[in-house]
């Protein structure tokens, strides 16, 4: 049967090439082309970590539709695939591998980034080809604010995480808290940003900043110590973070531990212990195993094709790439950059972190959680009220 439809779809083709057209779209429609989709991501470096979930969320997308009979637009069938290019989080390299898709490879729409500086690079890029960029994990505020049409972000930015997180902190009565964060943008600003949005009398702790690639944090640990905080606010990823922690905890600090999305994953407790995490609160963009029809059908997919608990990138990576597909199908063309644009910004979608609209900037408005861990090794969810859920449930 196989060799039959092979033999069928030959020789759809070969009158198709001799000009009738009748045989020409039904030849195309025998024979699915293929579709790529640009990704940016980092494969290597300083944020290979996370780029392995950003990539999975992406894959798992991509098997999915071609596992449904593909892409259908405009009458003609297309299988995707992914066109990846490793920014190893450097700027420079993000740039040179957007103008590559842009003009060499010509994709209808660019996926990724995990550094918001490598984003900034190649934003301004995706603007001047007229090329759709959907990012799914930079957090950088001022991403969406510098007027570019053609900038899309699904995943919430470091001011919406802040309030989330600040809105819970704020009626705990901790005070004072003490920060260490990287000393770079997103440390700086994760700063800054909480420091405005919590009440005066909690900002009176230690505020300390390492640099990448750092190992010691004795000196934050005496200085958190001595400034007697009740709670001190990590903004740094899943490596510092442990090594933070693990340092915090073996002085016998019992300082609340307030951490970042990185710090609310199973892999991440495979870094350290139940024990060392027992309490330790952090925002959460997608709590894996929350009791939501959406998240639970995700989480169990993932699961199935990865073997591990499904993470916050990938979730917001996945609805990435279906909401630019969504956009593709809607504007009615795989290479019109500003009609799969035009149809991004009217675009209304159902994904598993929520549902996904986007603002005038382009930025689109996701639910922010707060988890805490449990004495078990499990999560609950704290925040939001009305997502309120036991050990188990984050």
């Amino acid at each position: 049967m196989k060799r039959s439809h092979q033999l069928v779809s030959s020789a759809l083709l070969a009158l198709a090439a001799m000009g009738c057209p009748a045989l020409k779209a039904q030849a195309q429609a025998a024979s699915p082309a293929r579709l790529q989709i640009g990704v940016l991501t980092s494969l290597t470096g300083s944020m290979a970590a996370p780029g392995v979930f950003q990539m999975n969320g992406f894959r798992l997308a991509v098997e999915e539709i071609n596992g449904s009979g593909g892409l259908a637009i405009a009458g003609r069938t297309y299988t995707l695939e992914l066109k990846v290019y490793d920014t190893r989080a450097n700027p420079s390299e993000g740039a040179s591998a957007m103008q590559r898709l842009a003009t060499v490879d010509k994709v209808p729409v660019v996926l990724g980034e995990l550094s918001s500086g490598v984003a900034a690079a190649i934003a301004p890029i995706a603007q001047d080809y007229s090329l759709p960029l959907v990012l799914t994990v930079p957090t950088g505020p001022n991403l969406t604010e510098q007027n570019n049409p053609f900038l899309f972000r699904v995943n919430a930015h470091n001011n919406q995480l802040n309030q989330a997180l600040a809105d819970f902190v704020s009626k705990q009565g901790w005070a004072p808290i003490s920060f260490i964060a990287w000393n770079n943008d997103a440390g700086r600003g994760g700063v800054t940003g909480m420091r405005q949005l919590l009440p005066a009398a909690t900002k009176d702790g230690y505020v300390g900043y390492f640099n990448v690639g750092e190992l010691d944090f004795s000196s934050h640990v005496s200085n958190v110590r001595n400034s007697r905080a009740q709670a001190v606010m990590l903004f740094m990823d899943e490596e510092p973070g442990s090594l933070a922690i693990r340092q915090l905890r073996d002085a016998g600090l019992k300082t609340q531990i307030v951490g970042t999305l990185a710090m609310g994953s199973d892999r991440f407790l495979k870094r350290l212990d139940a024990q060392r995490l027992d309490g330790m609160v952090q925002y959460n963009a997608f709590p894996p195993n929350a009791d939501t029809p959406r998240i639970r059908n995700f989480s169990q997919r993932y699961k199935a094709k990865y073997g591990e608990e499904a993470h916050g990138f990938a979730a917001q990576s996945y609805d990435g790439l279906m909401v630019a597909v969504a956009a593709m199908r809607a504007a009615g063309t795989v290479n019109h950059g500003k009609a799969i644009r035009d149809a991004l910004a009217k675009i209304k979608h159902e994904g598993v972190i929520g549902n996904i609209q986007f603002d005038a900037k382009g930025q689109a408005h996701p639910s922010v959680y707060v988890t805490q861990w449990c004495a078990d090794g499990t999560r609950r969810i704290l925040y939001p009220e009305s997502a309120k859920a036991g050990c188990g449930a984050g």
